[in-house]
């Protein structure tokens, strides 16, 4: 039995990661290679993540770092540090625009919270198989993010991790200095971003992020 695939999760509510755990074992057809609560102890885990393994994780995971390692900025942390390490997010996001970002991240299966029982490990299946799994919920809402509004939704990876750090309050030479771009680049993403949202002003993106989850 040893021989089956590992797979790391993380969730920051326990019952959700208790259930996680309990429907991958129950299947019997990988292990639980280990668990994190939040994205800073996710990062610490995985430096024990080897060929083959798979990580099913939460996309917001509140914790003592959350700016650094929650939702875009750890995913795109884990791109860079283990891109051969296939990624399923288990989400209950509804926002088109989010979702379409973090595909664009690089994640390879995506969950709705809510889905039927099973919905999990058929993307852990295909996922292990070299494969992409969207749930039906998923799916739908990123066929609003690439249909006749696809260009005005379909933020960059980059251009929504920079709108959610000004949502949370971070000024433009804040964020460049954290994410170590230049004060130009950053506007120029910034403000990218409001046109493919359709935002005229500050008040708008603040009012935006906050109402559609990406603010922290």
């Amino acid at each position: 039995m040893e021989d089956r695939r590992r797979v790391f999760i993380a969730d920051d509510h326990p019952f959700t990661l208790a259930g996680v755990r309990a429907e991958i074992e129950r299947a019997g057809e990988a292990r639980v290679a280990g668990e994190a609560c939040n994205g800073a102890a996710l990062l610490q885990l995985l430096e024990d993540a080897r060929p083959g393994d798979l990580l099913v994780t939460d996309f917001s995971m509140r914790g003592p770092q959350f700016r650094d390692c929650d939702g875009l900025p750890l995913l795109l942390t884990l791109r860079r540090q283990l891109p051969a390490l296939p990624i399923i997010v288990l989400t209950d996001l509804d926002n088109p625009a989010m979702l379409r970002a973090i595909v664009d991240a690089g994640v390879r299966g995506l969950v709705d919270k809510a889905s039927a029982p099973g919905e999990l490990l058929t993307a852990i299946r295909k996922v292990a198989a070299g494969r992409i799994h969207f749930c039906r919920a998923m799916r739908t809402m990123l066929d609003q993010a690439g249909g006749p509004d696809g260009p005005r939704l379909r933020m960059s990876p980059h251009e929504a991790e920079v709108v959610r750090l000004f949502a949370g309050g971070l000024t433009v030479s804040e964020i460049a200095a954290r994410l170590s771009r230049s004060v130009k680049t950053i506007s120029r993403q910034k403000n990218d971003a409001m046109h493919k949202l359709g935002l005229e002003n500050n008040c708008q993106l603040y009012a935006y992020a906050r109402d559609h989850g990406l603010s922290p």
